[in-house]
């Protein structure tokens, strides 16, 4: 059910779901809840294989509260990046609160994120929190604190001392994301790009409050891996999404008249990508010493280690399996 049409919202609340069936109605009632002037509250699934996109229906269409909701579904499957560009046009509230489908927002959240906005004018283009660890059975563990963001002004300081900080908690403004423009398709790291652009624009502002039960793990985690071509594909897939966050925040960088430096900190993680891309590529072992010698400047060891993994990749996942079994046993 949606608020009357003559009160437009002044702030969006977006939730992005893909195949969080379990958890999402959880995740979807939570930011239903908020205490908060009405905002305009967009339910999204990205083509869901599951039951997810419907318990969104559902809810939106049962919704009887001050808010404005509203549950929509992409076509096919865009990922985190697209799905973001979407829903810039799917909303009209100039601040942007974001929210995942297997995490949960506590009440007073939008509210907070909002006070803190207004208090610097709206001038600030990013306002993030605070989170608390919630694990896969839904019990509670440590505030996981993110850093203050208030006291970077500028690219270089974002450069020299990149902030801890968590996307799930964040909120951005809509100009933001317009100077900019879209986020490329195969973004899939969103975080810190958000905060260079609001670092680079009007700023960011931290809230000192646990605002969202974060949800332990997701896709970005390493699994337990069952073959050397498992390995494989989830190190590509990583590997894919790491260049996908430097090549934005590159672009980024030139629209805000800063890209010498920015290209000059991503220089070595990108001759990272380009050796471990050639060894992909290699397929004897003089190819292989081949490639190690052309990344010289890299470290000796980081090189090597890197090499044995693409010559013996049976021997790293038993070695990987070993050491999964030691970390969980100390945790």
């Amino acid at each position: 059910m949606t608020a009357p049409a003559s009160s437009k919202p002044r702030i969006s609340l977006v939730l992005l779901c893909y195949n969080q069936e379990s958890m999402v109605r959880h995740a979807a009632e939570s930011v239903l809840a908020q205490d908060c002037e009405p905002l305009e509250i967009v339910l999204s699934d990205d083509a869901s294989t599951d039951g997810s996109y419907p318990i969104l229906q559902r809810l939106a269409r049962e919704y009887r509260g001050p808010h404005r909701v509203s549950a929509r579904r992409n076509e096919r499957n865009v990922g985190i990046g697209a799905h973001y560009n979407q829903l810039l046009g799917a909303t009209s509230g100039a601040l942007l609160i974001t929210a995942a489908g297997d995490d949960f927002s506590v009440p007073q959240r939008a509210r907070r994120l909002i006070e803190a906005w207004d208090a610097t004018g709206g001038r600030t283009d990013l306002v993030s929190s605070h989170v608390i660890d919630l694990d896969h059975d839904g019990v509670l563990h440590e505030v996981m604190r993110v850093d203050d963001l208030a006291p970077y002004r500028d690219v270089p300081h974002w450069l020299a001392e990149r902030p801890y900080i968590i996307g799930a908690g964040h909120a951005f403004t809509r100009r933001m994301m317009e100077r900019f423009g879209p986020l490329g398709p195969e973004v899939f790291y969103e975080d810190q790009i958000m905060v260079f652009r609001a670092i680079a624009g009007g700023g960011a502002v931290t809230v000192d409050e646990a605002l969202v039960h974060y949800r332990r793990g997701g896709t970005s985690r390493r699994p337990r891996f069952d073959s050397s071509q498992h390995m494989a594909w989830w190190t590509e897939r990583q590997r894919g999404r790491e260049l996908a966050e430097m090549e934005q925040l590159i672009q980024d960088s030139t629209l805000a008249g800063c890209d010498a430096p920015v290209r000059a900190v991503m220089e070595g993680p990108l001759k990272k990508d380009r050796y471990l891309r050639r060894l992909r590529r290699s397929t004897t072992q003089s190819e292989r010493w081949a490639a190690f010698r052309a990344a010289a400047p890299l470290a000796t060891w980081w090189r090597l280690r890197k090499m044995l993994h693409a010559a013996f990749p049976h021997t790293t996942v038993i070695l990987k399996r070993g050491l999964s079994v030691f970390h969980r046993r100390q945790h």
